[in-house]
């Protein structure tokens, strides 16, 4: 069957695909989502995705996502399935995925992998019991081991640079790199296990945002905003997050700086 290269704008067709397929079994199980960091900027500032933005990041909530985690697979349309390190062999990622499965893509960091397509990134929202006393240091030791664990799945060019971190970096060893991916991953996921909401809250499934804590009132409303032609949930307290992640986030960066996060080599379907 011949192969068809996927456009930015097709990914992103797809994507809101796979997030309408994510609202639908939402609703079924009684579930809820938001829509989080560049998609949640997006549907502020521009009202769908960020022109040069490929990608879409939802939140759950814990006790949430432990009940989507045990139902999308089994309640989704075909042509789409939730990825983690329980249902995919040395996952690689953080994050669970949603992703179309009659598409592939190909990032820039790891070897080809039959799974991946184009994909929707969910990040778990966990309670923090204690701010002052929350375990950021230890986690991103974790991370960094986590990293190492990717060698064998890696391109050369990234193999080279997780050598050379595993020589400035002394969370790592070497013998990292026979180990499964998701031993750390368990491991960073069981740290942050506080699924009561709490005063705060953080996303274990997101690295650069383990120091962040966020309050949990921000969450107490939810609004339906439009992005691009239909209408997602996001936090009501949505401008004290975005200024915590992005600050002066309705300033859009200078267009020098407007670039694609660009971690995927080529995307297609057949």
């Amino acid at each position: 069957m011949e192969k068809k290269t996927l456009t930015l704008e097709d990914r992103k067709r797809i994507a809101l695909d796979c997030l309408d397929e994510i609202q639908r079994v939402c609703g079924l199980i009684d579930t809820g989502f938001y829509l989080a960091y560049g998609t949640l900027l997006g549907a502020i500032r521009h009202k769908g995705f960020i022109p040069w933005d490929d990608d879409v990041d939802i939140w759950m909530f814990r006790d949430d996502f432990q009940v989507f985690l045990s139902n999308f697979n089994k309640l989704c349309k075909p042509g789409f399935k939730l990825l983690w390190h329980d249902s995919s062999a040395d996952y690689p990622y953080l994050m669970p995925k949603v992703v179309a499965t009659n598409t592939h893509v190909r990032e820039k960091c790891y070897k080809w992998r039959d799974d991946l397509g184009v994909f929707i990134d969910v990040f778990v929202l966990d309670g923090v019991p204690d701010v002052d006393a929350f375990p950021v240091r230890s986690l991103e030791a974790l991370e960094h081991r986590r990293w190492m664990s990717l060698y064998k799945q890696s391109v050369p060019s990234t193999k080279l640079k997780l050598l050379l971190f595993n020589l400035i970096c002394q969370d790592t060893k070497l013998s990292d790199i026979n180990i499964k991916p998701e031993r750390f991953t368990k491991q960073i996921f069981d740290i942050c296990n506080c699924p009561d909401r709490t005063d705060f809250l953080m996303s274990p499934t997101s690295s650069n945002s383990f120091h962040l804590f966020y309050p949990s009132a921000c969450w107490d409303e939810v609004l339906m905003l439009p992005y691009e032609d239909r209408l997602y949930p996001v936090p009501a307290g949505y401008d004290e997050i975005l200024k915590k992640v992005y600050g002066d986030y309705m300033t859009p960066p200078p267009e020098r700086k407007r670039k694609a996060a660009k971690h995927i080599r080529c995307a297609y379907i057949q």
